[in-house]
């Protein structure tokens, strides 16, 4: 067991030299919150709301058992019945509270997509198309783009304009307001 110990103190005087270790937080890596993804980092965070999926979800559910109460069949009593509406209801809950966001960063714009966040550099990008309702985010690869809807997830699209704008002409980035 010992030689194991002696293995550990030398990869940690290495990480500490490198300044990579997680543990020490005085080193010369990734450190700020600036490099982390998700809505608590630094930057401007745009927040909305999602409202049609759950909406959808719990209408099916009260659908699900209007239909099934109306029939009056053996059915109702059993357990798994109740258990479906149930979780129905629950997963509408989970997305209503789970906000779709956007980041700006200095020079990264960040959102959550399919369940994931990603990050997109402002090199990455070709260009922003703001108009009353919804923003256009284009990126220069072959991504989808990102669109933030004002009345589909309650986005503040005015303010998020004005801010894109600013991060536009920092960059250089081509921002078409319509």
């Amino acid at each position: 067991m010992a030689s194991f110990d002696r293995k550990v103190e030398r990869n940690q005087m290495k990480l500490n030299k490198k300044g990579k270790n997680p543990l020490n937080n005085k080193g010369s890596g990734r450190v700020g919150s600036g490099s982390t993804m998700g809505p608590r980092g630094d930057g401007d965070i745009f927040k909305g709301r999602k409202i049609i999926l759950p909406l959808l979800l719990v209408l099916l559910a009260g659908l699900y058992a209007g239909v099934a109460l109306a029939g009056g069949g053996a059915e109702v009593s059993t357990t798994m019945f109740w258990l479906t509406i149930v979780l129905y209801v629950i997963l509408a809950i989970a997305l209503f509270l789970n906000k779709p966001y956007l980041r700006i960063n200095k020079n990264y714009l960040f959102t959550a997509k399919f369940n994931r966040d990603r990050m997109l550099e402002a090199g990455q990008i070709s260009k922003i198309t703001a108009s009353a309702n919804k923003i256009v985010i284009t990126p220069k690869a072959s991504g989808q783009n990102w669109v933030f809807h004002r009345r589909r997830n309650l986005f503040d699209t005015p303010a998020m304009a004005e801010r894109l704008e600013t991060f536009a002409k920092a960059h250089k980035v081509n921002f078409i307001k319509e």
